[in-house]
């Protein structure tokens, strides 16, 4: 076996096959985030493995979750997880075996297609890296983000509400804005309040993967409306958008229990915006203008997370 090491919001992991090769044409967007040999504790291990991972149904069925572009079918095993990912033609791609923390996993691709290899691969590790890295304080996020003086804007909603729109509005009439990632970045909150936005190897059907990261300027939410009007939202409002925009898998407790942990620090530290908006000019003026000169309300939080009833969402 050989190995390759990569490092994403700060959390080191390693993959490995019998050809380094082979990992890196499965996972070309990977490349910035390559890293020699850590010393750090490795969050996450994965092995490629043919004929490890059946594409049949194992233990007990939790759902089948369409994505938009793709299908993952998830299933509780006695010791942790199956999760088998189809394309959105209906081709079988990959089947992920992962213990409880998804700390150890075994994938084997299931077509002879290099992109449908590529697609399985790609939403594989991203469903590993997501629950693993739940237990270190990160949240993989639906969003697209942008940089402006130092610090990074997320853009939440659910598909088609226009976050790619909005992101391209910011650079297009907000001078010196640039694109951190346009659909997958990751969040870190730290224990002393710093909440960092990371540019990771996945990024939607926008390639734009940097390995760059700023400290978190503001979360907004965006829905589509005649006119543009922008408000701060509560701490509890924000807990819930912010929720409902990371990768969760609702039935597992102890990563279901990390990810509300780690949302309640953000939001403590992160303000948080609802802004109702056309696709234009003036939408991106007034969401910058505001956003940028935001503080951070003093007031602590505390969220009993069992009050939320969030659909359970996978990477996609």
């Amino acid at each position: 076996m050989e190995t390759l090491y990569f490092k994403v919001a700060g959390l080191c992991f390693a993959v490995q096959a019998t050809d380094a090769r082979t990992i890196k044409r499965l996972l070309p967007s990977y490349a910035p985030f390559n890293i020699p040999e850590p010393t750090d504790k490795l969050v996450l291990t994965a092995t490629i493995a043919d004929g490890e991972v059946s594409a049949g149904p194992e233990g007990e069925e939790l759902g089948q979750f369409d994505s938009g572009n793709g299908n993952h079918g998830v299933y509780r095993l006695k010791d942790g997880y199956k999760i088998v990912t189809s394309t959105i033609t209906g081709h079988m791609a990959a089947a992920l075996r992962a213990n409880a923390d998804f700390s150890q996993c075994v994938v084997t691709l299931l077509s002879d297609n290099q992109s449908d290899r590529n697609y399985g691969m790609g939403n594989s590790m991203m469903i590993a890296f997501a629950f693993s890295a739940a237990y270190y304080g990160v949240l993989l996020m639906h969003s697209s983000v942008v940089m402006k003086d130092g610090k990074g804007y997320l853009f939440l909603g659910k598909s088609g509400t226009g976050k790619s729109t909005h992101s391209s509005l910011w650079l297009k009439h907000i001078p010196d804005t640039d694109l951190l990632n346009d659909d997958n970045p990751a969040v870190r909150a730290f224990d002393d309040g710093t909440c960092i936005v990371y540019g990771t190897p996945w990024s939607g059907k926008t390639p734009c993967y940097r390995n760059l990261q700023v400290p978190i300027g503001a979360f907004v939410r965006l829905e589509q409306y005649p006119e543009n009007i922008i408000a701060r939202e509560s701490p509890l409002k924000a807990f819930a958008s912010i929720l409902s925009s990371c990768s969760t898998m609702i039935w597992d407790k102890p990563s279901y229990a990390q990810i509300t942990k780690t949302i309640e620090r953000v939001v403590q530290h992160c303000p948080a915006y609802y802004l109702k908006c056309l696709p234009d000019q003036a939408a991106a003026e007034l969401c910058y203008e505001t956003a940028s000169e935001a503080r951070v309300q003093g007031s602590k939080f505390k969220v009993q997370s069992s009050k939320f009833k969030v659909q359970a969402s996978l990477v996609d």
